[in-house]
């Protein structure tokens, strides 16, 4: 459960050849939809990682910490469940 004050925050960045070649990072779910869409998965980028911070919450220890999903995907179908998985109420 999120925090209504808080937006997520989405990061995506492609790697190829140890490189970051290409990163996006949103508020917006609908820019970063499109941005995912311009990879090009044809020239075989060595891995997309993904990242969607939920914002700051409290633990069970009473500690103030950032709270997020985050891998690493090599195919858009796999990085698009990812991301349905990780934005789910």
């Amino acid at each position: 459960m999120r925090n209504s004050k808080n937006k997520l925050n989405f990061t995506f960045r492609v790697v190829k050849n140890g490189k970051v070649i290409d990163r996006c990072q949103t508020h917006s779910k609908g820019r970063f939809y499109h941005r995912i869409r311009t990879i090009n998965w044809q020239n075989k980028p060595s891995a997309v990682y993904l990242r969607v911070s939920y914002g700051k919450g409290l633990t069970n220890l009473g500690k103030v910490e950032s709270f997020y999903n985050d891998g690493w995907y090599n195919s858009k179908k796999d990085l698009l469940s990812a991301l349905n998985a990780f934005c789910e109420e």
